[in-house]
């Protein structure tokens, strides 16, 4: 009975009490601190008590646990893909039910990793320690250790590269995660600035910040439109940074802002009338011409649109720069993205499989891919898990990562003036490249309108002087300048 009750204080007694001290640091800013402390508290005990204790069993209890974790650990992760945050990996807060006090608020945090991470940090300190100080021999620790090695390494990898991160695109923390390209010198307040300028100033200037239409639309057209504030906006850089100061930031602007082409949609539709879930309305959308979806949603809420045509520009597909096909007909994209073609090799290329990634639902790059598809259906996309504060785990679409055999999809503005994939070339289609003049003069078969979208009969009469500087010779040179090419006539 005796030694019963030594192995659960070793197993469960000691960490429980160490928890309970790291559990206010758990549930506050200094989480992270826990994967310190409670291991280090462990120790503490085992030295101040070492001649109470039965070292030989402490070690012996304290190795298996940080066994049985270690290897559970590895295997979960080969089997969810380095993925945490997957309700399988959920399971292993059984294994270490000792660590209660701090399960919870990491959890809450989503703060899996640190969480399992300080258990099986706490129980490899104890048995490094303990049989240190039971002077175990080294060739006795040695082998256990190989396997610690092992399992971390692998599940390091693993992590690593765990879809969550792998396909969720490149989210740039300072456009607040809507951003999968980096805007730093494309913002209206830029030092280095990238923006299109026109050849003098414009005879039309907008000074009153009140009466300056709100801008938001789709990542590739955010450039655009941040030239055409800049060029016509008076101070817009001054107010922006003035802006950045404030309390709402989550649109990344008061005037030019930013999400993505989907919520951007919405708030010109909706407006003001969901403020909590859209924030302040929109007067003028940039972006592609928009889905079944949208159109569905602006009936919905009664909303008639205008839809202008302001410039052109490629719908592209892509491949690894390595990958020998240079060339692919309407036919074959279809096939593929149908799934009927699922090797390189049938189309002249490796023999590999193919991997297809699509994007998400209501963006501009899917949307074209839909009306680009007609009547053939897409195939499920690849998706990955992904946990949301308010929803828990949701799915996800893949966004494209470089692996053997990929393909996506995009368009030119974003592959040769954004740099936002590395290491890709563009297909032609149907023996044409995308090139801009190639979308000048209509030989590329995949061009779509950059469109600019506005609510009929909006109040803001800036909304149509906008319009109309946007279609002038000098608004066009802009678009042209910006590495559109220009609308047709």
């Amino acid at each position: 009975m005796r030694k019963f009750f030594s192995i659960l204080l070793y197993f469960a007694l000691i960490p429980f009490i160490a928890s309970l001290a790291g559990m206010a640091l758990a549930f506050g800013r200094w989480s992270e601190a826990v994967v310190f402390v409670v291991p280090i508290l462990t120790v503490g005990f085992y030295i101040i008590f070492r001649k109470k204790l039965d070292l030989p069993l402490a070690w012996k209890v304290n190795g298996i646990a940080a066994a049985i974790l270690l290897i559970c650990f590895t295997v979960l992760m080969f089997i969810c893909s380095g993925n945490v945050e997957s309700v399988l990996m959920n399971n292993y807060c059984w294994l270490i039910l000792p660590f209660a006090p701090i399960i919870l608020p990491l959890m809450m945090m989503q703060q899996q990793m640190l969480l399992f991470a300080t258990a099986m940090i706490t129980y490899m300190a104890a048995y490094i320690v303990t049989a240190c100080l039971d002077r175990l021999k080294f060739s006795i620790i040695l082998l256990p250790a190989l396997v610690a090695v092992t399992c971390i390494v692998a599940s390091s990898i693993l992590y690593v590269n765990r879809p969550s991160v792998k396909y969720a695109g490149h989210g740039f923390q300072y456009m607040h995660g809507y951003s999968s390209t980096d805007f730093a010198d494309y913002m209206v307040y830029s030092k280095n600035s990238k923006l299109a300028v026109p050849d003098g100033q414009p005879d039309f200037v907008i000074e009153n910040p009140e009466d300056m239409p709100i801008l938001d639309g789709a990542e590739a057209c955010y450039p655009l439109y941040a030239a055409f504030a800049k060029a016509v906006y008076k101070d817009i850089d001054r107010i922006e940074l003035e802006a950045i100061d404030g309390d709402d930031q989550w649109k990344n602007g008061r005037i030019v802002t930013f999400t993505n082409s989907v919520i951007a949609f919405e708030r010109l539709v909706v407006n003001s009338s969901d403020p909590e879930k859209y924030g302040e309305g929109i007067d003028m959308f940039f972006g592609a011409r928009p889905s079944a979806e949208q159109l569905e949603l602006a009936r919905e809420y009664n909303v008639e649109l205008e839809i202008t045509p302001i410039g052109r520009e490629a719908f592209v597909f892509f491949v690894e720069e390595d990958n020998p096909v240079e060339d692919l007909s309407s036919n074959q994209v279809k096939a593929i993205y149908h799934g009927d073609i699922t090797n390189w090799r049938e189309l002249g290329g490796k023999n590999q499989p193919i991997l297809a990634f699509q994007r998400p639902k209501n963006s501009g790059s899917q949307t074209m891919m839909e009306y680009f598809m007609g009547d053939t259906s897409l195939k499920e996309p690849k998706t990955y898990e992904k946990v949301d504060a308010m929803m828990g785990v949701v799915r996800e679409v893949a966004q494209y990562a470089n692996e053997r055999g990929a393909i996506g999809y995009s368009f030119r503005y974003f592959l040769e003036e954004l740099n936002q994939e590395k290491g890709v070339k563009m297909l032609s289609i149907n023996g044409v490249y995308p090139s801009l003049e190639n979308i000048e003069n209509g030989t590329y078969p995949l061009v779509t309108n950059v469109c600019l979208i506005t609510r009929k009969n909006d109040p803001n009469p800036n909304v149509q002087k906008m319009l109309d500087y946007i279609l002038s010779e000098e608004g066009q040179t802009i678009v042209r300048r910006t590495g559109y090419a220009g609308r047709q006539e």
